[in-house]
């Protein structure tokens, strides 16, 4: 073949391996262009490699175009070399494949048509090539890059096994004369320890893939265990209700019968009645007074905690805590102590007041704090009344309470909004249903997952909606989740 030809092969080739390269990969589309100064670039990296084909071997100076053109591909996207080269040699072995493929197919139209111009089936090789190239980087699957390429290094490892595999075998058994020279074992030596650097590499991506999968099977596991334990812990509350109804009736029952002998001045029986009811009292106030606090062993936590609970004990509200994962990671790495502290205060307040104004005989509060679905959280449930629509628009703009004649002054949420921005943390009021007799009617959930969103999950989302008129919260309708 004559230098002239050889050279007008190896440029196209290269060129529509740089191509190629950007096709695959094709981190910026609007740079997958292949500019000026890149043509120059291969041009000159051409002329040298005819000049090193002349001199010496073709594999070397096969070894020589695909690092120039893997420094161009390094420059252009400002990627380490050693993964520029992967994707040059995986392009190059595309092109250099359907190069010889389109020779094939230009050799049976030359028999057919009976073509002897060297100049004409050159034309027609390379014309054929660029037309197969085109459909193939044009299809549907590849034509935005192939993702195993950017991110899966076992799959990128074994393309470029193949891929080289490939190359070489086309190069060697379509040079005779390179068969036969000694030189043939150097290279097999070579190319056998760049298979074995390969297979070592996807041997460590192999365990480390395991021991992920291993981690994340553990901690599958893990959450399993505390879903469990919750489940038990409702189960207990959901006893715990049963019995506090029950009682309810037998008070209001003696309630009724004090004021029956009262009016019939029936007074040893009426004594006999008032004890009754003391007792029973007392048993409500020993029931509440037997749950013992789980402890975090952070001091001012501990301490709001317990005297939250001893407010909740005034007003005859069950209070109860579940703690999941490690309190002090949590303060350490979401929260500081004293904003924990105060959060807990407000929002546990607020649910006190919320339920001392409704009928439901479950007058409970649970507050769960610590790592939960996953992420650092704050739940307080209640069985209070729900907010007033007006107050759920303006929470964290200015102060807003329901009840602003029972100490709420709307501070809190105040506080916690100013809390929530400074740690990027978000917050769902969560309302279950209308507040009936025996359950939890919201959550207001404080999550520590860097989104900073405020929104409102509610069954009420027509009437809400129509208060908030420029949409400034995120109101989701609980029929849809």
């Amino acid at each position: 073949m004559l230098n002239i030809e050889y050279f007008v092969q190896t440029f196209c080739i290269s060129i529509l391996t740089l191509k190629t390269s950007y096709k695959l990969v094709n981190f910026f589309e609007e740079d997958s262009k292949i500019n000026f100064k890149e043509i120059l670039a291969v041009i000159l990296i051409n002329i040298v490699n005819m000049l090193l084909n002349t001199i010496s071997s073709s594999i070397i100076s096969l070894i020589v175009l695909v690092a120039s053109i893997s420094i161009i591909f390094s420059k252009k996207f400002n990627k380490k070399i050693g993964y520029s080269g992967i994707i040059v040699v995986i392009s190059f072995s595309i092109n250099y494949i359907t190069y010889m493929l389109s020779a094939t197919l230009c050799y049976v139209l030359v028999k057919i048509f009976n073509i002897s111009n060297r100049a004409e089936i050159l034309i027609g090789i390379i014309s054929i090539y660029i037309i197969i190239i085109y459909l193939v980087s044009n299809m549907k699957k590849i034509r935005k890059g192939i993702t195993f390429l950017k991110s899966n290094e076992s799959l990128v490892l074994l393309t470029l096994n193949i891929s080289s595999i490939l190359v070489l075998a086309l190069i060697i058994f379509g040079n005779v004369d390179l068969i036969a020279k000694r030189s043939l074992f150097i290279y097999i030596i070579i190319f056998s320890i760049l298979m074995f650097i390969t297979i070592q590499k996807s041997l460590q991506l192999y365990y480390k893939q395991k021991i992920l999968i291993q981690d994340l099977n553990e901690t599958k596991a893990e959450l399993e265990s505390k879903k469990k334990e919750i489940e038990e812990l409702e189960k207990e509350n959901l006893e715990y209700s049963k019995t506090s109804h029950s009682i309810a009736h037998k008070q209001k029952l003696l309630e009724y019968k004090l004021k029956e002998l009262l009016l019939k001045n029936e007074f040893a029986e009426d004594m006999d009645i008032k004890d009754e009811i003391n007792n029973l009292t007392k048993e409500i106030r020993t029931k509440t007074l037997e749950i013992e606090l789980a402890k975090t062993n952070i001091n001012k936590i501990d301490d709001i905690l317990k005297y939250m609970q001893s407010e909740c004990i005034k007003e005859k509200i069950d209070f109860q805590l579940q703690l999941n994962g490690n309190i002090h990671y949590m303060i350490n790495n979401c929260i500081s102590e004293e904003e924990l502290q105060i959060l807990l205060a407000d929002h546990i307040k607020n649910a006190i007041i919320a339920i001392k104004h409704t009928d439901n005989i479950n007058k409970s509060i649970l507050v769960r704090l610590g790592l939960i679905e996953g992420i650092y959280s704050v739940y307080i449930y209640d069985s209070g009344i729900e907010f007033n629509t007006e107050t759920l628009v303006k929470l964290g703009k200015e102060p807003a309470s329901t009840h602003l004649d029972e100490g709420g002054t709307g501070m809190g949420f105040m506080n916690t909004f100013d809390t929530l921005k400074k740690h990027k943390a978000s917050m769902c009021i969560d309302e279950f249903n209308k507040p009936s007799k025996d359950n939890f009617t919201k959550v207001i959930k404080i999550i520590f997952d860097g989104k900073g969103e405020y929104k409102v999950v509610t069954y009420r989302y027509e009437e809400i909606k129509k208060v908030d008129i420029n949409n400034e919260i995120k109101i989701i309708d609980k029929m849809d989740t």
